[in-house]
């Protein structure tokens, strides 16, 4: 197993803008060992979002064709206009809406299925994730100290503000509230707080905190997995002396469980969350890889991605795990290797019902893979 590092982490992104911003990206990668088989059939195609480097302009969106690759997708669909600075997440809004926020742009770009823009939402400084009700799109913010906010999405203006913990990351809504996990992540560079533990419970109409709920583990960073009244959050620690943690937050009760493994990536499929950890150490300087999977209502947790477990060989192999996601239409796996973070990133689609299982794999022409989205065929 390599060990180059995998977390995902709070600083990363200046990190990587103030060491890799002279990178170059290669435009000359090897050559694809798994080309698209002859049984390869899906009803859907995936849009991947690739964040790009911090500082230099180059988010990009690329279109998983059952045939084809389609690289700089949004550019082609859009001539002349470039997508942003650092992208962080995706969503489908409606049949006829997804929005992308694009943190350091300070943007919200909302795009067609066609991929052409529709307009944007300006003025919500360092956006991160996004939820939508169908009739408000939820953002949010690092901006002072951390807030939500509500956007309506027929005239793209924001039409109210939500205070909470430190650097808000992801949220889900479930039952007329708006869950917000709350991470604390610049208390590595701003003394005047540390890391946070907490879930700001919104209410939507009014949007006011109702209260904060103290999970016991610090740094809830990265978005959320939602399946149904379920969340599966990443505890990332301080890469230091407290470890990485996976808490699973029953929205309905307001409860939680957690467990001693990290939750780094994750993704969700029938009754189950499918993880792959890093638990990232600065002093040692190494990561260590897991996998599991956690089967609801139970809480029972098993070793491995049990029903997609075909594709753990090539995790196990992959210098950078960015992303995992299941198509809702196909039940297959998507898996993305940022590899250096600083080069063209690498895909990969699993099919665990085919005798063999990787269907394909491909090198991107953006940087830093971090969603997948599928879209069913009209």
């Amino acid at each position: 197993m390599k060990t180059t590092n995998p977390t995902i982490n709070i600083l990363r992104a200046s990190l990587l803008g103030v060491c890799l911003a002279f990178a170059a990206c290669s435009e000359s990668d090897p050559v694809d060992p798994n080309p698209p088989s002859d049984n390869y059939v899906t009803d859907s195609c995936v849009i991947i979002l690739c964040e790009g480097l911090w500082g230099m302009d180059n988010a990009s969106v690329s279109l998983w064709k059952p045939d084809t690759l389609v690289n700089r997708w949004f550019q082609q669909q859009n001539p002349g206009k470039k997508l942003g600075d650092t992208a962080n997440d995706i969503i489908l809004v409606n049949d006829t809406m997804l929005a992308i926020s694009v943190n350091w742009s300070n943007i919200i770009q909302y795009i067609r299925p066609d991929g052409t823009a529709i307009a944007a939402t300006e003025n919500i400084p360092n956006n991160r994730r996004l939820a939508t009700d169908g009739n408000y799109l939820y953002c949010t913010s690092y901006a002072d100290k951390g807030y939500v906010a509500k956007i309506d999405l027929r005239t793209k203006e924001i039409v109210d503000t939500c205070h909470v913990g430190h650097e808000p990351e992801g949220l889900a809504i479930w039952d007329g509230r708006l869950y917000v996990m709350n991470t604390g992540g610049y208390s590595t560079q701003e003394r005047d707080h540390d890391y946070d533990s907490t879930i700001s419970v919104i209410d939507l109409t009014s949007m006011t905190e109702l209260r904060r709920i103290d999970t016991g583990s610090i740094n809830l960073y990265g978005a959320a997995t939602q399946n149904g009244q379920f969340l599966c959050i990443n505890s990332a620690g301080d890469y230091y002396e407290v470890s990485a943690r996976t808490v699973i937050f029953d929205m309905k009760t307001e409860t939680f469980r957690t467990f001693d493994f990290p939750a780094t990536l994750s993704c969700t499929s029938g009754n189950k969350f499918y993880l792959i950890g890093s638990s990232y150490s600065y002093q040692t300087g190494t990561a260590a890889l897991s996998m599991h999977t956690i089967t609801l209502p139970e809480l029972t947790v098993t070793e491995g991605l049990t029903d997609y477990a075909c594709a753990e060989s090539e995790i196990s192999q992959m210098e950078s795990p960015y992303a995992m996601y299941i198509s809702p239409y196909t039940g297959h796996l998507y898996l993305s290797d940022a590899r250096s973070y600083a080069t063209n990133g690498r895909v990969l689609e699993f099919d665990p019902g085919q005798t063999s299982p990787l269907l394909r794999s491909e090198y991107l022409r953006g940087i830093n893979p971090s969603k997948f989205l599928a879209l069913p065929t009209r």
